[in-house]
């Protein structure tokens, strides 16, 4: 899982040539990143650990990243 959100980041930074902020997930699919990076269990350690928000969503059937301007706000 890890390793996918990571080429979604590095796809999405090389078409908008602008970092992403927030990652859109399922909460299955963060069940799995958690157990990945199990010395990150809690979403707000994830969010430090990934750099940008992470947002869960119910029926998201993948993951997903973009630039929120509101992510931006939280980050500064």
């Amino acid at each position: 899982m890890l390793s996918f959100i990571y080429q979604l980041f590095r796809d999405y930074q090389l078409v908008n040539e602008i970092r992403p902020n927030a990652l859109f997930i399922s909460h299955a699919h963060l069940t799995v990143l958690q157990a990945e990076l199990e010395t990150h269990p809690n979403p707000d350690k994830i969010r430090q650990y990934l750099g940008m928000e992470v947002i869960v969503r119910r029926h998201l059937s993948h993951p997903k990243v973009c630039w929120l301007q509101s992510a931006a706000r939280k980050a500064s």
